[in-house]
């Protein structure tokens, strides 16, 4: 009597389960795009604060002292608003390329 080896059989990994994946893909393209909505924010309040002043007396806007004193505090820091949008703006990408990564079928070694 010959004993045989049992192998145990290959399956390849496919991926995670449907629900999982549509969950995780979801969330991950909310949070990437909420980022995205917050770097452009942030790009925002980066050229308006500098510009909104110049732009409010070149259009006899009338502003209140109390914007004109907020304008003109944040405005010395517009580098600091754009800091933070090219951070946000990378973060995006970082989430949805990590998404991507944990929903495709290939192997993760």
């Amino acid at each position: 009597m010959t004993l045989s080896t049992i192998e145990p059989q290959y399956t390849p990994n496919r991926g995670p389960r449907t629900v999982t994946a549509i969950a995780i893909g979801v969330a991950g393209v909310v949070v990437a795009l909420v980022l995205a909505l917050v770097s452009v924010t942030f790009l925002g309040l980066a050229i308006g604060f500098s510009i909104a002043l110049p732009v409010a007396n070149a259009y006899h806007v009338a502003v209140s002292a109390a914007d004109a004193a907020i304008a003109a505090s944040f405005a010395p820091f517009w580098w600091v608003f754009g800091i933070f949008s090219i951070v946000s703006l990378v973060a995006s990408g970082v989430v949805f390329i990590k998404t991507l990564g944990f929903l495709s079928p290939a192997p993760r070694d």
